[in-house]
This record gives C-alpha cells, structure tokens and sequence, in this order.
C-alpha cells in the first residue's frame, strides 16, 4: 500500500497496517494459548479487556484476594488494542500539574501528580521482578515548542511546578542544547519533564498477561463482550458463553463510548505511528541518544521516541473521530494520516531523508473532556466498575487506575478510592451527529491554527474561535441520565 506524499522509496517499502510493536512481542514470545471462553463460568469478579487498565486490575484482585476467582475476557488478544500500539511513552501528570491544582486545589491536585509518578515507578519494579524485558529507559520528556506560541503550554506547569516545591519535575533546557540532544531543527524551545521512560508497549502488555496467567488469572481470548446485565450478580454475555460475577470492571479504553451511560462521555479519536529502519551510525549523528522521549505541545501532538534497537518511531494524534461511539478501521489503518505523519517526520528530521520508513501503524484513544481519566460505576447495583478517559497518556496512569478500580470492585475503602479520580465523566459532550460534525470543523481549524503558527503567520478570529470549542462541553444538567438519577460521589450511576 503506497503512500504518496513520502516519495516513490517510502511508497514502495511502507508497511501500512502490521504493528511491529506486535511483530515483536509476538515472536520474543507469544505466549500460552488463551482459548475463546465456551458456557457459563462464574467468578468473583470479571474484567473485560486486556489492555494495560484490564491486566493491572486482575492483578491488583488477586494480590488483595488471592482466593477470589478472577476472569478476564478480551475481543481479540491482550495487547492487541491500544496497550500494543501506543508510543510506548510513560509519563506523569505534571505537565498538567497547573490544571490539576485549579480544578482539584493545590494539595489533592499534587497528590494525585505524585501518585502518577509512583504508578511509572511500580511499572519498573514489577517489570524488575517479574522479569519482563519491555526496554523500559528512564531518560525523561523533552517537552518541545516549534512555535513560538507553543511555548505557552509548559509556563502553567512549571510555575505549579515551582510553586509546590516540585520545580526539579520540569526543568528548562536552552534552545541549543535541545536541538543538540534530539538533532531535529525545527525545535525552537522546551523543557524536559524529568519523571517519564520509555516502553515497548506490546512487550509490556503481554508480559503483564503472563504475569497475570501466573497469578492464576483465568483469561479468554478472542471472547467478545456482546451484552452487560446489569444486575445482582452481574454477568458479561458473550458469543458462545456468559461469566456471572459478584462484580466487573470494564477496561474498554476506546470501545467504552459504545456503553450507553459513556456514549456522550467518550469519543475515539484515531492517533498514527510511523516506523524507520534501524538508523545505526546515523543515530549517533543525529545525537538523540540519551533514551528520552520527544513530543510537542501541540494538541495535535507529535510523539517520539527511538527504540532499542536504534528505530525511531514517530507518532501524531488528532486522527480520525469515531461517530456515534465506533472505533472505525480507520482508526487502525489511514494510509492519508500516515502520509500526514511521514511527511512530518520528514520535516522534524531532514538528515534522515534517505531513511525508509519501514512500518506504519493506528490506534483508537479514548478521549474525553479534561484529559484525565477516572473510575466510574454503572448500573443501579454500582458492581459495574469501570476505567475510562485517558485521552493518549493511558500507559502510566493505567498502573494507578486500574489497580483502582479493582479496589472498589472488592469494596476497598482507601485514599485511593476515596481520591477525586472516583467521579462521574468530568464532562458531556454534544449529541450526535452534531458531536461528529461538529468535531471535524474543530479538528479542522486546530490543524489550520497550528499551522499557521509554525509558519510565523496570524491566525484569523474565525479559526482562533474555533479552535477554542475544542474544549467545549455540554453542561452536566443537560444530560438526560444526570435527570434520571444523580450519581453518588462513589461514581454509581443509573442505566
């Protein structure tokens, strides 16, 4: 499959579709086999989804019950969804530290920045002790402008940063320096936030699943939920079975805006990755080889990182929108947003023009008002837990949301289930198909705004408008399931 705008030798060679994260892990180790679950099994608890959120719960169910009968279903293979395409970026909430103190006060707001940073920590130390080799590397975020106005979006951060004794998170690094350490041009500013690594995703993802399989988690693949019962007990309906449990928790990630209680909560929005070759001597040259991750401030952001093997693996979010709540297949395969992503990988590093790219590849984000996930229940019995809103920083917060969420599965009551990550969605958004509609113009005029800010010009009232209705939300009171039954501070809501 071609790809026009990165010339004949990128046309020829790409691999648009495979997801050599999976390639990868699949061939180090693909693992026992997970059969596709047949009848009826009951469980304590049934998680379904084996993404980062679903495996981290299992596993926090079986170290605080360890008789408790654990089931986890996925649709497909653990791994294979967003916890296996992702960047591979592992970071904390500090760039939002500013954000999380307006709308949480100055102590919850850190609290909850510092507990992000212990959920990167335990995802090195379980790596550690469980032995799973996922190329973890500790070199921190170069957090970098290629606009002047870009610049904007670390002042906040930083002076919460500084404000709360917490100044060493985000430290500034001079223009030169920056463009020498990431050997890219059009880098004109940045900081570095000093709390992040770099994974590779689907390594970590399987290797959690083996973990789980040996802490006697019970896994089904290529087990489909069809239909959620929402009563006492619960039960999961699949194609060819049913798990009835005391409790559940739902680690869709994207697939939970088909939920009707999240539909307005969540969207799917498409985000793309694209793949060089091994660079060897040429890494060295470039000077990107201290292991730190590389990204924008953009909202369409630009993600990077290069790999152990001496790949860099070059990502842009903002893709397509799913209307209606669906993950579209394109979503996971837009050879016109891969061209899109190419081209700038291009631009970011024109030393490497004679690179080929070697494979390119999609994912669905679950994105949702605010930009920080949180852990919710549904049905009118609240034993249907659920983690949601990760909005593209789901690899290190999933080993803190989801641990949550198994903790209220078995009824834990702690300063973690007691923390304002336990809420209902922090926001609705427009009703289709104004929802849909109305986010292509929006998408349209942030990629207009961004672009005309890298190219030194003045962005016009009706795009500047525009751009800033990407944070528009309905208000909560207009929300028909907010009519029917206010939800509890425990986040239990009404079908």
């Amino acid at each position: 499959m071609g790809v026009a705008t990165t010339g004949a030798r990128d046309a020829a060679s790409l691999r648009v579709g495979p997801v050599h994260w999976l390639e990868q892990a699949m061939a180090d180790d693909p693992g026992v086999a997970c059969p596709p679950l047949a009848g009826t099994v009951r469980a304590d608890v049934c998680v379904v989804g084996g993404g980062y959120v679903g495996l981290w719960a299992a596993l926090e169910l079986r170290e605080l019950a360890p008789d408790a009968r654990v089931v986890l279903i996925d649709a497909e293979g653990c791994g294979f969804g967003a916890s296996g395409r992702n960047g591979g970026w592992v970071t904390s909430w500090f760039d939002e530290l500013d954000g999380l103190v307006e709308r949480f006060g100055a102590e919850h707001g850190l609290w909850l920045a510092q507990r992000s940073t212990e959920a990167i920590d335990r995802i090195e130390q379980v790596a550690a002790d469980a032995g799973i080799d996922c190329h973890l590397r500790r070199g921190g975020t170069l957090w970098t402008a290629t606009a002047p106005a870009q610049a904007e979006a670390w002042r906040g951060p930083m002076a919460a940063a500084q404000a709360l004794g917490q100044a060493d998170r985000i430290v500034p690094v001079p223009p030169a320096e920056l463009q020498a350490r990431a050997g890219s041009p059009v880098l004109l500013d940045g900081v570095e936030l000093t709390d992040s690594a770099a994974v590779q995703p689907a390594l970590l993802a399987r290797g959690l699943r083996t973990l789980a399989l040996r802490r006697g988690v019970e896994i089904y693949e290529g087990t489909a939920m069809k239909r959620l019962e929402r009563d006492r007990p619960a039960a999961v309906v699949t194609s060819a079975g049913r798990v009835e449990a005391d409790a559940v928790v739902l680690a869709l990630g994207a697939w939970s805006a088909q939920l009707r209680e999240l539909r307005r909560a969540v969207v799917p929005l498409g985000s793309h990755i694209v793949l060089t070759e091994p660079l060897g001597e040429q890494l060295d040259a470039l000077g990107w080889t201290g292991g730190e991750l590389l990204g924008d401030t953009r909202m369409l952001v630009h993600y990077a990182q290069v790999t152990r093997d001496g790949r860099i693996a070059f990502g842009r979010g903002g893709g397509a929108i799913g209307p209606f709540g669906r993950v579209l297949p394109s979503h996971l395969v837009d050879p016109e947003t891969v061209a899109v992503v190419a081209d700038s990988f291009r631009r970011w590093f024109p030393t490497l023009a004679d690179v080929r790219l070697t494979h390119a590849w999609g994912g669905a984000v679950d994105h949702a008002p605010g930009h920080l996930p949180w852990v919710g229940a549904i049905g009118e019995h609240g034993n249907v837990h659920y983690a949601c809103g990760f909005s593209g920083n789901g690899v290190g917060p999933s080993a803190l949301l989801g641990p949550i969420a198994a903790r209220r599965a078995l009824g834990v009551r702690d300063e973690l289930t007691a923390s304002r990550l336990v809420s209902d969605p922090p926001g609705y958004l427009p009703p289709e198909p104004l929802r849909s509609l109305g986010g292509l113009v929006v998408r349209d005029a942030v990629r207009r705004a961004e672009a005309i800010e890298e190219r030194g010009g003045r962005i016009d009232p009706v795009t500047r408008a525009l751009r800033r209705l990407v944070w528009f939300t309905m208000p909560r009171a207009l929300e028909p399931r907010m009519w029917r039954s206010r939800t509890s501070a425990a986040g239990r809501a009404a079908p």
